[in-house]
């Protein structure tokens, strides 16, 4: 990525594998297994790339750190929330080796950020999967239910503030189109993926996508959704209104990653209606060998 002259980029979270332990040096318990801190390692590495990064937070390194899979439950998922926060927020510039100004939410949310770039607005907000760190009754996969709850409840209220703040922020500044960026899938409701990944329940993303589905309507311009979770490169529209007609101006992306180790590129046109054009980047040293079995 280094080699392409690229305004920024956006890491849509899963800065690790959702089944390595979530190390960190804020309780010893990277050093105590002789391990890097993974988050302060992923730091280093986004702070080598030549232009802007803007990460957003993704499940694999807070909401499923609780888990026995993670070497849960040793780790808390909102102290390993709050701890990303203060390593990769700790003030108003992206990461990389030239920054980028952003407008961040509040000391309490600093992961919500905004930033305009020519006649496009661009968003930033947490929503990861893993249905957006809400545990049911009964499941006894995640951590504490009343603290992942809370956590849940309090956070989804200043997401959805944050999206309406951005939208009427695009209005205000006569943006041509708005871009939002969050880690989860949330459109992943069918019984498995690509590859036969099964997906996680996503009931607890309800209000994001009904907001998203009335504010696009209401923006009337291009209005796309990066996401990234369930790891396929897809682009697709699969917002409607209550009557099943697809919102034809919004568009969502879905990004490369786990064993798809590739990068995806927007080029923005202000003279064509779309503004968009999207482009794959599969890197050679990354393909498998293909086998067949006859």
């Amino acid at each position: 990525m280094n080699s392409h002259d690229l305004a920024f980029s956006i890491f849509d979270g899963d800065i690790k594998n959702g089944g390595e332990p979530c190390y960190a040096d804020i309780d010893g318990s990277a050093q105590k297994a002789g391990q890097p801190d993974v988050y302060k390692y992923a730091l280093n590495l986004f702070n080598q790339f030549r232009d802007p990064v803007v990460y957003v937070p993704g499940d694999n390194e807070w909401t499923d750190c609780d888990r026995p899979s993670t070497a849960g439950p040793t780790f808390d998922s909102v102290d390993r929330l709050n701890y990303l926060r203060q390593v990769f927020f700790p003030d108003d510039r992206s990461l990389g080796r030239r920054t980028l100004q952003l407008t961040r939410q509040s000391p309490q949310y600093p992961e919500n950020v905004r930033w305009t770039r020519g006649p496009v607005t661009y968003v930033g907000v947490n929503v990861p999967g893993s249905n957006n760190n809400y545990i049911p009754d009964g499941d006894v996969k995640d951590g504490p239910q009343a603290e992942a709850n809370a956590e849940y409840a309090a956070r989804n209220a200043a997401n959805l503030r944050w999206i309406r703040d951005s939208f009427a922020a695009a209005k205000a500044s006569d943006s041509k189109a708005i871009m939002i960026t969050v880690q989860a899938d949330m459109f992943g409701d069918s019984p498995t993926a690509p590859g036969g990944t099964t997906v996680d329940p996503t009931d607890h993303f309800a209000d994001t996508k009904a907001l998203l589905a009335r504010a696009a309507v209401d923006f009337g311009k291009p209005v796309v959704l990066v996401n990234g979770d369930s790891h396929y490169f897809t682009v697709d529209k699969p917002l409607s209104d209550d009557a099943g007609n697809v919102i034809e101006n919004f568009t969502r992306v879905m990004t490369f990653g786990s064993s798809l180790n590739h990068w995806a590129s927007a080029t923005v046109d202000p003279a064509d209606p779309q503004i968009f054009s999207f482009h794959q980047h599969i890197v050679p040293a990354n393909l498998p060998t293909y086998t067949f079995s006859s």
